[in-house]
């Protein structure tokens, strides 16, 4: 009975969510201001990191290819691409990029500090399931605001800074590798073909982008943190109220989930990028990603998980989310 009322609590919650309030998670000026500074660093990334590695048909796949910063795209989590009057175009949002930009810094300053790292998956859960007036000032946080990370800790900490540009900049180049990937191999958009169809093209898009990592020698730690957000983001099995309708998503609306298969298809693209590699060093820590990516794809087959998961974020405070300590869940909701 416990689960069942659970499930539909969090169906709800679902059906409730306003992805708008996380879309305006950061003030229009500041995007702006941002725009420009990303707009270089991307281009530096695909020019200098990308494009020297790629093989002759690659190249002429990409001729041409152009990268658009958007301020804004479909939730903080969002990259896509297109052919637009002929032209193969990467549209990777401001938003997008601020957002995996800040979760770095994140996760860097409670790694080193040897803070929990608990919060991070929770509030990840609470951006989908929660709605804007359940937060402080009636507004989605980013991520250093809603973990507590000091401002600009960064200018402050060598560590953090050294260690969330190394998860930021690696994360950003898998992310804009894998839609190079999309256009590199004509992929058709969601909309235009069946859902088990885009769904391959999304693995393919994955190994694509860890082999072209491969060759620029960029090992892609930042890899970890997007798909650990992505778990953490998108629908997954406790979102549906039964089996059924889960599969039925899948079967019938699912073009790009992150699910089990597609993150046991990426950890063997990384595990066959281990083995081609002639730095030990470099393969003990792709070996190391594969790993990582395996452990959330088992967290994806356990329903329960993922309901508890959910439960303390539909049930947990804000204010939580700046704790330092593991600490239960179930202690919390007491």
């Amino acid at each position: 009975m416990i689960k069942n009322v659970l499930t539909v609590l969090l169906f709800v919650a679902v059906r409730a969510f306003a992805a708008g309030g996380v879309n305006d998670m950061y003030p229009h000026a500041e995007l702006v201001k941002s725009q420009e500074r990303y707009e270089r660093r991307v281009g530096e990334m695909f020019s200098s990191g990308l494009w020297e590695v790629m093989n002759g048909a690659e190249k002429q796949a990409l001729s041409g290819v152009r990268i658009e910063l958007p301020l804004k795209g479909d939730g903080p989590l969002d990259a896509f691409s297109y052919i637009n009057a002929g032209v193969p175009t990467v549209a990777f949002p401001v938003l997008s990029l601020k957002f995996i930009e800040d979760l770095s810094v994140t996760y860097a300053w409670r790694h080193v500090n040897r803070h929990s790292l608990e919060p991070i998956d929770e509030y990840l859960a609470m951006l989908k399931y929660r709605r804007p007036e359940d937060f402080p000032g009636a507004r989605v946080p980013d991520p250093p605001t809603a973990l507590g990370v000091p401002p600009r800790i960064w200018e402050q900490d060598k560590r953090v800074d050294e260690l969330s540009l190394r998860f930021r900049n690696t994360a950003w180049a898998f992310i804009l590798a894998h839609e190079l990937g999309h256009l590199r191999f004509r992929h058709p958009g969601n909309k235009q073909v069946p859902p088990e169809v885009s769904q391959r093209n999304e693995m393919e898009a994955d190994a694509f982008a860890v082999a072209l990592l491969s060759r620029s020698d960029t090992i892609p730690m930042g890899m970890i943190l997007w798909f650990q957000a992505s778990v953490g983001y998108f629908k997954n099995r406790a979102d549906f109220r039964t089996e059924a309708a889960y599969r039925e998503w899948m079967q019938s609306e699912a073009t790009h989930p992150i699910n089990p298969e597609r993150l046991q298809r990426l950890a063997v693209a990384l595990n066959h990028a281990a083995d081609a590699s002639l730095s030990p060093k470099n393969a003990e820590v792709l070996r190391f990603i594969a790993g990582k990516v395996v452990g959330m794809g088992d967290i994806l087959t356990e329903p329960d998980m993922q309901r508890l998961i959910a439960r303390c974020a539909v049930l947990g405070r804000p204010e939580d989310l700046k704790r330092l300590h593991d600490r239960p869940c179930d202690e919390r909701l007491k």
